[in-house]
């Protein structure tokens, strides 16, 4: 099993460990965790997880990956610098693509960073990883889709993060791929399980994720989904699909 969205800087190392004995790996991304009152806040939050992170991972085992990006809570003044370091950041052996990137509230400076990091993913032929906010969730998806659409990027290995039932459809739709995000406040482990269920024909598309971070958050969230498709009779080929073979196909995962 692959959780493929955490925040692995914000838990603690009994949660990596915990992680470790349940699952074949797990992705964590840039996020938010500061104020990015400049370039350097920025490039000091990515090279942790390009570290540190990495080094509190590989002490209990846990095989970790790692997405590099700017989140639309967190844009540093110098967005175009930003930019650039991403294309240094991407050499390192544990990268496998650009994220979470996305909207929060659609401003104008987000869109910017949005756009600007999109045509970067179409340059370096990487996947990349849109965040979905809590609020306006369905006009907010749009809103990327929307640009995803006028980009007209020839890279289609996009994952839509934190879909719900209603925002799913709108990602199919466009052949994309659809996170779902087993935590509270989002899905629970059997409103998961119901999406699944109902899109099973595009199960080819569908990626589990926990994002457990510094909100409350399940750090077992994949292996307890997995169980509860098990239990729901669920087509096993489905359920590898949606909790292993997509992210490793997706991302280029090496697993041990």
């Amino acid at each position: 099993m692959i959780d493929t969205h955490i925040h692995s800087d914000t838990r603690g190392l009994e949660d990596l460990e915990l992680m470790a004995m349940c699952l074949d790996g797990v992705i964590t991304l840039a996020h938010d965790p500061y104020e990015m009152k400049s370039l350097e806040v920025w490039e000091s939050h990515v090279e942790k997880l390009l570290k540190s992170e990495v080094d509190r991972a590989n002490k209990v085992g846990l095989n970790l990956f790692i997405c590099v990006g700017v989140h639309p809570r967190a844009i540093p003044p110098d967005l175009d610098e930003a930019i650039l370091k991403i294309k240094e950041y991407i050499t390192h052996n544990k990268v496998v693509g650009i994220g979470e990137i996305g909207l929060e509230k659609a401003t104008k400076e987000e869109k910017n960073a949005f756009i600007k990091q999109l045509t970067l993913a179409e340059e370096l032929n990487l996947p990349v990883v849109i965040h979905t906010p809590r609020r306006n969730k369905e006009e907010i998806t749009k809103e990327i889709l929307e640009e995803i659409s006028t980009l007209n990027l020839k890279n289609k290995d996009i994952v839509i993060e934190h879909c719900n039932k209603q925002t799913t459809k709108m990602v199919i739709d466009e052949e994309l791929y659809v996170g779902l995000t087993v935590q509270p406040g989002k899905l629970t482990p059997q409103e998961a399980v119901e999406i699944i269920k109902e899109y099973k024909d595009f199960s080819n598309k569908i990626l589990l994720n926990s994002d457990s971070s510094s909100n409350a958050s399940d750090v077992l969230a994949v292996p307890r989904t997995v169980l509860k498709m098990k239990l729901s009779n669920i087509d096993r080929e489905v359920i590898y699909k949606v909790s292993h073979k997509n992210a490793v196909d997706l991302f280029g995962l090496t697993i041990f």
